[in-house]
Order: structure tokens, then C-alpha cells, then sequence
């Protein structure tokens, strides 16, 4: 008789082991099924966030290039102001103290 009941312990506690296995390995799949669409949802905010640095930086760039031509045409300007003696040189300081 002890043997049967031992036997029987035996059976339900292998029953229950396996019961909490199933159950854990749903829970892991659940889990993992969670960290892959959190995964994917990071992944695509870090693709926007790469897109935007890129349209950030080529407008950056443009406006660096579009400043390198309004530099040179002041250079030029000065040069032209330098050869007719100065006389724009004067109107131009002018209109900048009025801006200023």
C-alpha cells in the first residue's frame, strides 16, 4: 500500500512539474513574442530618427554651400567698393549702422 500511494505522489508530482513546464513555456513564448514587436518598433523609431539626421545634415550642407557664395559676393563687393575709391564702401556702412 505505501508503495501505490509513494507511486502516486510520484505520478502527481510529475504531473504538476510538467503542468508548470507548459505553463512557463508559454509565458516564454509570450515574453519573447513580446521583445520582438518592442524590437521592431525600436528598430523602426531608430530608421526615422537615421532619416531625419540625414535630411538634417544635407540641409545643413546646403546651407554651408549657400553661405560660401553670399561670402564670396561680399568679398566681391568689397573689392568693388576698394576700386571705385571707396564710395560704396561708405553707402554700404551706412546701410549696415541703419540695420544694426
Amino acid at each position: 500500500m505505501a508503495l501505490s500511494t509513494l507511486r502516486q505522489a510520484d505520478s502527481e508530482m510529475l504531473q504538476s512539474i510538467y503542468n508548470l513546464m507548459k505553463e512557463l513555456q508559454t509565458e516564454t513564448r509570450v515574453e519573447s513574442r513580446r521583445a520582438r514587436i518592442a524590437t521592431k518598433r525600436l528598430q523602426g523609431t531608430v530608421r526615422k530618427v537615421v532619416k531625419s539626421c540625414i535630411e538634417i545634415e544635407e540641409k545643413l550642407n546646403t546651407m554651408e554651400q549657400r553661405m560660401m557664395v553670399v561670402e564670396a559676393d561680399v568679398v566681391a563687393l568689397r573689392e568693388q567698393c576698394e576700386s571705385h575709391g571707396g564710395q560704396l564702401t561708405g553707402i554700404m556702412w551706412k546701410c549696415q549702422d541703419q540695420e544694426n
